[in-house]
């Protein structure tokens, strides 16, 4: 019985502070979430956005930096809760749910930082860390942008990796 008022306890509190997750400020309101979503919980991310130089589509004499993968740990804290190895999806470390991203809309982060995004969310299971998130918001970059140098015709293939660390917000559906 102790452990069943305990858990019921427990439950209830980390519901009042999920409850109490706020929106980053500086929001442009192109980048806002509907109406009936609010942030679930937010977690903390350190990694780094993988490039590879390669030639431009419209222009082969050309070479250009293009994304290709995120490596990036997710924080609650200092507790590593999640990973985001894949683009456009974290996944769980303690119950392997996950969560699908599609960019809906992004906003200036300023030079060398990452842009802010809102992705479309879909998760991949009905139970789990993720379940239930709506939207995603990628806010706070510091970071991560591709770099404007040293990828010419010459060093096609290769790689290079810029630390970038960011919030991500997981919203939900507004109760009632």
């Amino acid at each position: 019985m102790k452990r069943l008022v305990a858990a019921s306890l427990a439950s209830v509190l980390s519901v009042a502070a999920l409850a109490q997750v706020a929106e980053p400020a500086g929001l442009g309101a192109g980048i806002r979430a509907a109406a009936d979503e609010a942030p679930a919980f937010v977690l903390s991310a350190n990694g780094v956005h993988v490039y590879q130089c390669k030639a431009s589509p419209s222009d082969a004499s050309r070479a250009s930096w293009y994304f290709t993968a995120p490596d990036a740990t997710l924080f609650e804290g200092s507790r590593s809760v999640a990973t985001h190895k894949t683009v456009n999806l974290w996944e769980s470390l303690s119950d392997r749910s996950s969560v699908s991203g599609v960019v809906r809309s992004t906003q200036p982060a300023g030079t060398n930082n990452l842009p802010w995004a809102r992705y479309r969310a879909q998760p991949m299971s009905s139970t789990g860390m993720f379940a239930g998130v709506t939207s995603i918001l990628r806010a706070n970059t510091s970071g991560g942008a591709a770099p404007t140098d040293g990828c010419t015709t010459a060093n096609l293939g290769a790689e290079t990796r810029v630390a970038f660390s960011a919030d991500y917000y997981f919203y939900r559906r507004r109760a009632g």
